[in-house]
């Protein structure tokens, strides 16, 4: 009989402690025998606290679930099944896909939260959660185990719940958002070979949310800026479009950029 360790991150700063407990019984729900365990993220952040989770774990099988959102009951089970059958070590929610097609949609931002849906065999997967990132360190983390171990996917395995305290409801600065930007793709092009090819339109991605950020903040001269460098990587129509609407509200001359 399969056992599989379940780490939750919690930190009551973000979440109720009855969502803690919902969360739970959905892990006791399960079909399939597991060992829970809650590692306090207050002072280090979800990182660390995965960090923590996977050495105490003692089955060769992990899974992360946040401590907001439910499982289905036969999640684990299905996982096991489809990660015996594909010869897997990285198993999440979604549609069957290749793993470029994979790697190719998380840089382009089309697939982020499916943390709660991660279940890693450790025996074919080293990674761990970067703790330098103040965000995406999910997102790095799955794309060095599907790339380490292979990955399969299931449908509808995991219900997402939102709600004021979270962490993702509490928003994050235009420079903090641009810099954890930078930082995930310095470390996916020296870590994950198969995203090197996409980091050019993540970043003008990552430049034209920022510009439209600002915008909507009224900051139009530091919104053009952040337009101007995501075309001069490529020019794509959507952020020219925005650029020529955010034109006629700056004041700065056309050629500065910050």
């Amino acid at each position: 009989m399969v056992t599989v360790s379940v780490v939750i991150p919690y930190s009551e700063r973000f979440t109720p402690p009855e969502m803690l407990e919902e969360a739970k019984a959905t892990v006791a729900a399960q079909t399939v025998d597991t060992d829970l365990v809650v590692v306090d993220d207050v002072d280090t952040g979800p990182a660390d606290a995965r960090n923590a989770g996977l050495e105490r774990a003692d089955s060769r099988y992990v899974a992360f679930l946040d401590a907001d959102d439910l499982w289905t009951p036969d999640k684990l089970e299905r996982q096991l099944d489809r990660m015996a059958d594909t010869d897997a070590g990285f198993c999440l929610e979604g549609d069957p896909m290749s793993l470029d097609e994979f790697v190719y949609r998380v840089m382009l931002n089309e697939l982020t939260s499916f943390t709660s849906s991660m279940l890693v065999d450790t025996d074919r997967v080293s990674a761990t959660f970067e703790s330098g990132l103040n965000r995406d360190e999910d997102r790095l983390y799955a794309l060095e185990a599907a790339t380490q171990g292979g990955v399969c996917f299931c449908p509808d395995l995991f219900v997402r719940r939102r709600h004021e305290r979270s962490m993702m409801a509490t928003g994050i600065a235009v420079d903090e958002y641009v810099a954890a930007c930078t930082e995930f793709a310095f470390l996916a092009d020296r870590r994950v070979p198969a995203a090197q090819p996409y980091l050019s339109i993540y970043y003008v991605q990552a430049f034209t949310t920022a510009g439209l950020a600002l915008r909507e903040e009224g900051e139009y001269d530091r919104a053009v800026s952040y337009l101007v460098r995501a075309l001069r990587i490529s020019p794509h129509p959507y952020t020219l479009w925005h650029l020529l609407w955010t034109l006629p509200y700056r004041a700065l001359p056309i050629g500065r950029t910050q």
